[in-house]
């Protein structure tokens, strides 16, 4: 029975090791797994990414109205995007009949059409692209709706049609205007008379740059105050989590925020906010 009784201690302290081992291991993996995201998060903030601005009522998915390459630096987007021509393609997709324009709805499915759409920017940017959205017109407007409305204020001459006019664009976006101007149904803040009688497949440059300020505008969190930053990102992580806003090329961080509890993306998301703030 002494014997027994001097295993005991040695038996108790084994177990209480085993009990301690488990929460050290949640805690170390996820020490580890933050570790990664905030790389991620860094990584994410200084890449060349293409935004394919999609008019969802012309088929499933619908077709490239817009395409623009943002380029980041710091979690910031440098001051201009770069426009590609939604008809824009290459030797290769030409003889498939493949542009930007419809490189979604002639692939056999979404992801496919952005690699085609990918290697037509990147091969007329000349700027190498690490990821590509896309958002619909109806998901702009949610985005804007967010703020209220998006400033814009630019005079551009653009060549139109072999004839340079100068497009004057000033005024205050709203969120069904974004919709209107992305699907080329109306163009609010322009003087009218300088796209008079100009068909609007030719208006592709104007509508691109209008959304890219936009886009520019609203990516620009350093211009709101920290709880507006806080509601863009968290409206851009419930749109993502909805697959309103489709990503592709993801890394680990936004597979997590896929699989993960929304909290955890809210975690990430205030994490981005802190460092712009």
């Amino acid at each position: 029975m002494k014997k027994n009784n001097d295993k005991t201690p040695k038996q108790d302290t084994k177990k209480k090791t085993k009990k301690w081992r488990i929460p050290i291991l949640i805690i170390l993996v996820l020490a580890l797994m933050f570790t990664v995201v905030f790389y991620d998060v860094y990584k994410l903030g200084n890449e060349n990414v293409l935004f394919l601005f999609v008019d969802e009522d012309k088929g499933n998915p619908g077709i490239v109205e817009v395409s623009s390459i943002i380029q980041f630096s710091n979690l910031r987007s440098k001051e201009n995007s770069i426009d590609i021509d939604p008809l824009s393609t290459n030797a290769n997709l030409n003889s498939l009949g493949i542009n930007i324009n419809n490189s979604l709805m002639k692939a056999p499915d979404i992801k496919q059409g952005t690699e085609y759409a990918k290697e037509i920017s990147k091969e007329q940017s000349k700027i190498d692209i690490h990821r590509v959205v896309v958002i619909d017109s109806e998901t702009l407007k949610e985005l804007v709706n967010v703020v209220g409305y998006v400033p814009i204020d630019f005079n551009q001459q653009i060549l139109i049609l072999g004839l340079k006019r100068d497009i004057v664009a000033k005024g205050n976006v709203t969120g069904i205007m974004a919709k209107q101007i992305l699907q080329g149904k109306a163009f609010p803040i322009v003087d009218p008379t300088s796209i008079r009688d100009v068909p609007e497949v030719s208006l592709w440059r104007v509508k691109s740059k209008i959304i890219g300020e936009i886009s520019i505008n609203l990516l620009d969190h350093a211009k709101y105050d920290k709880q507006t930053r806080k509601d863009i990102y968290y409206k851009i992580l419930r749109l993502y989590r909805e697959d309103k806003i489709k990503v592709y090329n993801k890394n680990v961080t936004l597979i997590l925020m896929d699989i993960l509890p929304e909290g955890f993306g809210r975690t990430i998301m205030d994490f981005v906010v802190n460092i712009i703030s």
